[in-house]
């Protein structure tokens, strides 16, 4: 592929502004093997993919070929394998075993990405842990090496755990993400919903609010709190392990699991699994839906067959591309966020209708209620440029 220079940095072909590529999109993070059941349902103009898996790379390059208009990129999952260090932040599994990534062998990576079609470059970034002192040098590691990177193509992976969001942390946080000079893509880890911890969400929305090349990546309904407060863009799993990051646990392996079916209840604003819903409507007409998949049809319709499976995550783009409509429909700051307590406004009213219909207790999530809190202040900029000069390449 050709390159071409400009200034100091490599500038690759079908890349005209990363961030105005990245700047209020909402992607869909999904496995290799269901990209085709959800891609007529992605917005090439405002919507995307993340692939991961074994084959995402033949995959988006399939994709991108038959649909050059949609962006498609691709994330290796080095972060659910290995924890970073200091020496080896960067690292992809393959073959032959675990490889480290020096510069070089990075820009390898990256440039592979971009051979096989992706709209843009994602760093193989491994686990960083969440302890402030040890793990900070390892954080700075990650900016430092992605700072040398001579290109303009690239998102740069920072997976972590969710302490980095306490308040004793975030400030450090904010202060590396500032550093770097690319937009940087934050996956949130923990035992659950990382945002159910305390601290996180007002720690999250100072980051957003104070960060603006930041994409939430690997998320939930949080993408939308997330771009309601200044975030660049998000990128929103398919299924439950692709909502939140995991933290790599050696010796472990995938089994053969079937899920069972999660819907996204757009007026709850939450993902519930069909057997609950079912339970609920038991006794009464089941709520519906009008999304280009279910056409009017019930929700509590789902089976764990593998056509209603593919079913309910179409429903599920479709719902979360609704909403981004929406949202993409106003305009940042003051609007977007108005726009957004409205929607936990009518989600809070629907909750205590559903409890009155269904004559059962609906409890309102913990982080539903604390994004109808007001917003933290932005978190300052001291030490901005103290740490452009930590990680700029000599």
């Amino acid at each position: 592929m050709a390159e071409e220079r400009e200034g100091d940095d490599l500038v690759r072909p079908g890349i005209e502004g990363i961030d105005e590529l990245l700047r209020d999109r909402l992607l869909i993070m999904v496995n290799d093997r269901s990209a085709i059941d959800v891609l007529p349902y992605v917005p090439a103009r405002t919507g995307g993919l993340v692939l991961t898996g074994a084959a995402a790379p033949v995959r988006c390059r399939e994709i991108r070929n038959a649909r050059p208009e949609m962006v498609v990129v691709t994330d290796h999952g080095s972060h659910t394998e290995h924890i970073a260090s200091v020496d080896a932040p960067f690292g992809l599994k393959t073959r032959g075993g675990w490889r480290e990534l020096d510069v070089t062998g990075l820009n390898e990576v990256l440039d592979g990405q971009r051979d096989n079609r992706a709209s843009y470059a994602v760093t193989p970034t491994c686990f960083i842990e969440g302890d402030e002192t040890a793990d900070l040098p390892v954080l700075n590691a990650v900016i430092r090496q992605a700072n040398q990177l001579r290109r303009q193509d690239t998102v740069v992976l920072v997976p972590c755990s969710w302490r980095w969001l306490r308040r004793s942390c975030v400030s450090h946080l904010s202060e590396q993400i500032q550093a770097c000079r690319h937009p940087v893509a934050l996956i949130l880890q923990a035992d659950g919903d990382p945002l159910d911890r305390v601290q996180a969400p007002e720690g999250l929305r100072q980051l957003c609010r104070s960060c603006p090349r930041l994409v939430l990546w690997r998320t939930d309904l949080a993408a939308f709190d997330a771009m309601a407060h200044g975030a660049l863009g998000a990128a929103v799993g398919a299924s439950a392990v692709l909502r939140h990051g995991v933290a790599p646990r050696p010796g472990t392996g995938g089994g053969g699991h079937k899920p069972y079916p999660v819907v996204l209840v757009r007026r709850l604003l939450r993902y519930h699994r069909v057997a609950t819903l079912q339970d609920w409507f038991a006794h009464i007409a089941p709520w519906t839906c009008d999304c280009a998949v279910c056409g009017g049809a019930a929700l509590t319709r789902f089976t764990d067959s593998d056509a209603h499976t593919v079913a309910a995550l179409r429903h599920t783009v479709c719902e979360l591309y609704g909403l981004h409509e929406e949202l993409d429909a106003t305009l940042p700051g003051d609007e977007r966020i108005g726009w957004w307590r409205q929607q936990l406004a009518d989600a809070w009213e629907y909750h205590r209708l559903l409890a009155s219909q269904t004559d059962t207790e609906v409890a309102f999530p913990k982080v539903l209620q604390s994004w109808r809190r007001p917003c933290p202040p932005a978190l300052p900029m001291v030490g901005r440029r103290r740490a452009q000069d930590r990680s700029r390449p000599s």
